[in-house]
């Protein structure tokens, strides 16, 4: 299954997918910090990728635990490919980690075409390649020029691997199928780690503000101006672990009540810094559009909606915010500036 934002009709990728003529170039951003217990594993599953013609991009955010060393032992079968990226602004996190790999992807003008890596992940041969393929149907519909986004389904496991649930999108009740423009503003259900975006899209995201949640947040938001697609495929193994940046919590309303009754205040808290960076977010994003061209009318309503009196919020909510219920009505009430 395929899901287009944006297009006329969907783009469907084709079955039993054979090696692209010419293996056009792909920028791999990895972010990494103490990321050398699962680095390998990350590693090898590239050097498997049936898309071979990608430069491997790593900005370290000043690992204490031998990441570096790890990547140099890799330096002689990847080569030239792999390109480490100093980080001048060391220690200020994820987000900014990422937008250095951004920056030097952009300034070396050599891939059209740019995935984002976790460093603990393991990608499925066909990663790179059904990404791509997809992403290069979108601009043949739409143009170069236009800001593209393809993003897949994951496989939740373990330290070990082993499988915890089948698909990511089910595990965590979300439908990124059905997620329109207007309800990605309050929620994000485009996960970094299987987004593969276009040059136009990258050079549109640049500089990424100081309100941005989370890099692949913003370059979602910043696709609902041009093509975004959802592939319904478990390309990915998202590994969990004590050390993750981002995890996939159980979602399950038992599990949900109990992390409210053992840690009501952080869930509380938690909430609304989510609520007003949303907010502050979506301002960002409006500024964006505003000085590119783009049409920002659906953000303009958001934003007002945003600040109306809870009896006004309470007739639409469903509207703007997706997902189970708790969540929507959560949002509503306490999303109130």
């Amino acid at each position: 299954m395929t899901a287009v934002w944006g297009a006329r009709d969907p783009v469907r990728p084709s079955e039993g997918l054979q090696p692209l003529a010419g293996q056009p170039l792909v920028d791999i951003l990895m972010a990494t910090y103490n990321g050398a217990k699962y680095l390998a594993d990350q590693l090898d599953s590239l050097l498997a990728q049936t898309h071979q013609n990608f430069r491997l991009l790593v900005s370290d955010d000043g690992s204490t635990d031998g990441t570096l060393a790890l990547l140099e032992t890799y330096r002689s079968r990847l080569g030239d490919r792999l390109v480490v990226v100093p980080h001048p602004g060391m220690g200020q996190g994820v987000v900014k980690n990422f937008e250095n790999l951004m920056r030097a992807s952009l300034q070396g003008c050599h891939a059209h075409w740019i995935a984002f890596s976790d460093q603990d992940d393991v990608w499925l041969p066909e990663k790179v390649e059904r990404c791509l393929h997809v992403l290069m149907q979108l601009e043949q519909a739409t143009g170069v020029h236009q800001p593209c986004l393809v993003h897949s389904d994951l496989t939740v496991v373990d330290e070990e691997l082993n499988v915890i649930a089948p698909s990511f999108s089910q595990h965590q009740r979300m439908d990124p199928a059905a997620c329109s423009p207007t309800a990605l503003l309050s929620i994000n259900q485009v996960t970094g780690c299987t987004m593969m975006i276009n040059r136009a899209l990258l050079e549109m995201s640049l500089p990424l503000p100081d309100q941005t949640v989370m890099h692949d947040w913003w370059c979602a938001l910043l696709s609902s101006s041009g093509r975004r697609t959802f592939l319904d495929e478990q390309l990915i193994l998202y590994r969990q672990h004590g050390f993750n940046q981002l995890g996939a919590k159980d979602r399950r309303l038992k599990m949900r009540l109990l992390r409210l009754v053992t840690n009501g205040r952080g869930v509380l808290r938690r909430v609304l810094n989510l609520g007003r960076a949303t907010k502050a977010q979506a301002e960002a994003l409006q500024s964006r559009l505003d000085s590119r061209g783009y049409p920002g009318g659906y953000v303009s309503e958001y934003l007002a909606w945003r600040g109306a009196p809870l009896r006004s919020r309470l007739l639409g909510y469903r509207s703007y915010y997706i997902g189970p219920e708790l969540d929507r009505l959560s949002r509503c009430l306490l999303w109130c500036r």
